[in-house]
């Protein structure tokens, strides 16, 4: 008798549990949650060359640093779900620069490295257009210094509309999107 009352209520443990609801199909965060009211919209993968002359602000009188490199991007256009008439448009934008900064009056200095990647969400309408000021740190230097880059961002593309060095006294941990 003790057998079967133990037989017995290892099938009623066995049957409750196989009842009860599988917790491994819910969302395991917001994220996930998120991620399903949008989808995937345009991708644009390409290259902003880095070519050019810029003041020098750590020195008086007009002097320039000359800056070679590239900015390599990726654009994602994320579309909101139609369904849900709150959700905004908006960007993902990849930036990675490998770039130098250096003298040109002063070949023996050695080369100041711009090296960094930024990944930014960016609320952009279409048909509307988006400022992005981004700081990159120049490093190497005994000063602070960054190069400053202000982009223009649509829903279908990004451009790099103008770039200066800035020297600070302190280090920049947020960048400016308007």
């Amino acid at each position: 008798m003790k057998k079967l009352l133990l037989i017995l209520v290892s099938c009623f443990v066995l049957f409750a549990l196989g009842c009860q609801d599988n917790l491994l199909t819910e969302p395991l965060s917001s994220q996930v949650a998120e991620k399903d009211r949008f989808q995937e919209g345009t991708y644009h993968h390409g290259f902003i060359k880095l070519d050019g002359m810029l003041a020098d602000p750590s020195r008086p009188f007009n002097c320039c640093l000359e800056i070679r490199g590239v900015i390599e991007y990726e654009h994602i256009q994320i579309l909101p779900d139609h369904k849900q008439q709150s959700t905004p448009y908006y960007v993902t934008l990849r930036l990675s620069i490998d770039a130098e900064v250096f003298d040109p009056g002063l070949p023996t200095v050695p080369t100041w490295p711009v090296i960094e990647i930024s990944i930014d969400k960016i609320d952009v309408q279409p048909g509307q257009v988006q400022s992005l000021i981004k700081y990159f740190r120049v490093h190497g230097r005994d000063d602070v210094m960054y190069l400053v880059c202000n982009f223009i961002v649509t829903t279908e593309d990004v451009k790099l509309d103008g770039m200066w060095l800035k020297c600070n006294q302190y280090n920049f941990t947020n960048n400016v999107s308007q």
